[in-house]
């Protein structure tokens, strides 16, 4: 039997007297287009800012009479060379010491104790994360009032078994109070961006831990804190701003004193910009903590963000 082979069809031809194919154009818009706005949004949001200050501070601006005059970098000397400027500085710096480490150690803590409970974990969550929810304004004037001297509750309680009490009204105490409301604050965002870490940890990981008969311990610093790296190294940049850029508890507790001893780089920028009406050195005060919150992101991200990303490719 043959089998017997069919000829191929002929392809259709368009009739000649229908004249050629008309030729389909299509407008493609480029894909950086789509960028575009994002971009605009992006440099009347940030670039725009940081550049109006950067002008505000190379000019001796009254803005009740309406002057400015061009004084180039004396704005830059007469700030950065004053003595209010390296106390409000190093007390950032002791603030963010007193508040980041305590913020992230409590809340691995906390969130650790949330993640191993079989019920309730949602409704602790919840109760950690309220003091990020509220207004910080309105609950600094509550912790003023539990610093009161004699009459509050912590001069009554914790102050009499420490001997430590007027915190408000001490040059050594005042620092360390709005840091215990600074980290208050910071915990329960914290808290929330472990536990999202920790929800990514993979749980085969963990019971082959258990099995091999790693303890408690060794499953955390093996399995889950490497597994963590993240969330942490989000969670320390994130606390670090908002330690550098502190003032609404310094505003309402102690309006930086008493001498000075609790003032800010964010609350010495309120102070010239809007109290004292000196515009070019408040500008000069916003360029300096923009920096310091820059290159400490960048420190963060070179030396713990490299060291988790090395560890996470091996």
């Amino acid at each position: 039997m043959s089998l017997r082979v069919l000829p191929s069809p002929r392809p259709l031809r368009r009739p000649p007297e229908l004249g050629p194919v008309p030729s389909r154009t299509r407008f493609r818009l480029p894909a950086v287009a789509l960028l575009v706005p994002g971009y605009v949004l992006l440099f009347l949001s940030v670039v725009a800012p940081v550049l109006v200050v950067l002008v505000l501070a190379l000019f001796d601006y009254d803005p009740l009479l309406g002057t400015a005059d061009f004084v180039a970098l004396d704005n830059f000397g007469r700030v950065l060379s004053s003595e209010e400027f390296r106390r409000a500085l190093v007390n950032t710096a002791v603030y963010m010491l007193l508040t980041v480490p305590v913020t992230l150690a409590a809340a691995m803590l906390v969130a650790l104790g949330i993640h191993s409970v079989s019920w309730g974990g949602t409704f602790w969550r919840n109760v950690y994360f309220l003091p990020v929810a509220s207004t910080m304004a309105a609950m600094a004037v509550a912790w003023r009032w539990l610093f009161y001297a004699d009459t509050g509750v912590i001069d009554a309680t914790v102050g009499r078994l420490l001997g430590l009490e007027d915190w408000l009204h001490s040059t050594t105490l005042a620092l360390p109070a709005v840091a215990v409301v600074g980290t208050w604050e910071n915990v329960g965002f914290a808290v929330v961006m472990f536990l999202a870490g920790l929800a990514g940890v993979p749980p085969h990981l963990v019971e082959a831990a258990r099995l091999d008969g790693a303890g408690a311990w060794s499953r955390f610093w093996h399995v889950t804190w490497p597994a963590l790296g993240p969330a942490v190294v989000f969670t320390l940049i994130i606390t670090t701003r908002n330690a550098l850029k502190v003032f609404d508890q310094v505003r309402v507790m102690t309006e930086g004193g008493p001498v000075s001893s609790s003032t800010t780089l964010s609350y010495l920028l309120w102070e010239r910009g809007i109290r004292f009406l000196d515009v070019g050195g408040g500008s000069v005060v916003t360029l300096a903590l923009l920096v310091l919150i820059l290159a400490l992101t960048a420190i963060q991200l070179a030396t713990v963000g490299a060291r988790w990303e090395r560890a996470g490719t091996r």
